[in-house]
């Protein structure tokens, strides 16, 4: 006959607060980068240059161990004068442009360990015609172009000062423009690319003034997964070559292209059932996109987009970096915010430029909330109290059966329910007791055990092999002529 046992239930209900969190300031790139302009202009008939640029470091550099200056190189003689500078200013070339211009470079050295870094160069000249290139994408960070590998980005290139007459000089007839796209790798983040030196995806002449836009829906950098691409496009705007200029860099500008982050719930699987302690979840989260913002939330119900749940303890994520992250949580401190039986659904949600996306989900079934047992007994017994008639240890109605053992298996206490336990039976070479757990029944622990002599010390327990909400026992037939089975109900 089954063995009763009974202990305390206790459920602790809290209250859990909202945070809203903004999205930080950009940070400084992981890189340094940097921009220049140049914009000739006489002098005393002398022709100078105006200068004007910007750098920025990254947020872990120091800056005392820095330094920058602008090259000007002469041409066609490549004599060189540099010029110290601060990170960001505006000043007049040192010396007059050469006869046939002057290509000016904007570079920053870190001196410990040293570093060169050449974050912009461009070429000036009275028969080179101008240009201007211009990344643009959906992500507003301001220290430099940046996207998603998902998604497109812009380049506009303006030309001033090409030139269609037949006697003007080949070099100011038209421009080219290149386009290098060049991969990080796997986990990179940029440190040490030059994507000047990139793999040429493609040129294209450009031969009248005015602005053109190239809308760019599917990047070109080499990687195995599209969706996990890291890496650099570079658009450069080239002067054409001819027997006394040489082809120089008017204005080049790259982007950098970030990996579509994922996600993955473990611990909780897809329409698990949980009738006692919420299980510890696993939330890992890979290549979270920079200056993003990523949560854990539960809800009731069934997956839906755009419902706001309740953010669980300790989830939230704001990501202040200029490169992608992954991070790693855990908890099992949510069981307060599921109120009810039913269906639930978890989800992890990343915020971005490109607004709010779910990156997983699991939807489970609760059927734990609240004391079962305890709503049994007011019902049949006008008690919730483990106490009179509604006892768990106690037979109402005299069939031989518990109240607590009638709970558990889903009978009336009221009614004679002997010999509709669950019975043993052959299955091959085993002796097995299988039954489903009746719908409603909450809180309940079941168990089996085995023995060859009855005797209270002889009983061994017995493995549940069942998936839940089955229960299924078994003993292997022929170990022993004879032995004895008892199942077991425990209320925690």
């Amino acid at each position: 006959m089954p063995e009763l046992a009974s202990r305390t239930v206790t459920v602790l209900v809290a209250s859990l607060s909202l945070i809203t969190t903004a999205h930080a300031q950009p940070p400084n790139p992981p890189i340094p980068v940097g921009s220049l302009s140049v914009y000739p202009q006489i002098i005393e008939t002398h022709p100078y240059a105006t200068l004007e640029w910007s750098i920025l470091l990254p947020d872990t550099a120091n800056p005392e161990q820095y330094a920058h200056f602008i090259r000007q190189v002469q041409m066609p003689s490549n004599v060189v004068r540099d010029t110290p500078v601060t990170i960001s200013g505006q000043t007049t070339s040192s010396i007059p442009l050469g006869t046939t211009g002057s290509r000016f470079e904007l570079w920053t050295v870190q001196t410990s360990p040293l570093t060169a870094n050449l974050l912009a160069t461009t070429y000036v000249s009275p028969y080179v015609p101008r240009a201007q290139v211009t990344i643009r994408s959906e992500d507003p960070y301001s220290a430099l172009p940046r996207t998603r590998a998902d998604r497109p980005f812009f380049v506009d290139v303006a030309v001033d000062g090409i030139r269609s007459g037949e006697e003007e000089p080949e070099i100011s007839r038209g421009v080219s423009l290149i386009r290098q796209a060049g991969s990080y790798g796997a986990t990179g983040t940029g440190a040490g690319a030059n994507s000047l030196y990139a793999p040429l995806i493609s040129e294209e002449p450009i031969t009248t003034n005015g602005t053109r836009t190239w809308t760019i829906t599917v990047n070109s950098i080499p990687t195995p997964s599209g969706a996990k691409t890291r890496g650099e496009e570079r658009f450069t705007v080239l002067s054409r070559e001819d027997y006394q200029f040489p082809s120089s860099i008017l204005d080049s500008k790259f982007i950098q292209i970030w990996p579509v982050a994922d996600a993955t719930i473990q611990g909780l699987t897809q329409g698990q059932i949980i009738d006692t302690i919420m299980p510890e979840v696993t939330l890992t989260l890979n290549d979270l996109y920079p200056s993003s913002s990523t949560w854990a939330q539960v809800y009731k119900g069934s997956p839906r987009i755009g419902v706001t749940g309740t953010i669980l303890p300790g989830s939230f994520f704001n990501l202040n970096s200029p490169v992608p992250v992954s991070r790693v949580f855990k908890t099992s401190n949510y069981g307060s915010i599921i109120n009810s039986n039913g269906l639930w659904t978890m989800e992890i949600l990343t915020q971005t430029p490109f607004g709010t996306e779910r990156l997983a989900q699991s939807s489970f079934s609760v059927e734990s909330f609240g004391n079962s047992l305890e709503v049994w007994r007011q019902t049949h017994f006008g008690s919730p109290d483990d106490s009179g008639d509604g006892a768990n240890l106690e037979d109402f109605d005299k069939d031989g059966l518990s109240n607590l053992v009638e709970f558990a298996f889903g009978f009336d206490p009221t009614k004679n329910s002997s010999g509709q336990l669950p019975k043993p039976q052959q299955l091959g070479n085993n002796a097995v007791i299988i039954f489903t757990r009746p719908a409603g029944v909450s809180g309940i622990t079941y168990g089996a055990e085995w023995s060859t002599t009855l005797l209270p010390s002889s009983w061994s327990p017995i493995p549940d092999t069942g998936v839940f909400p089955e229960h299924s026992f078994n003993v292997p037939l022929g170990m022993y002529p004879n032995f004895y089975l008892r199942l077991k109900v425990t209320v925690p």
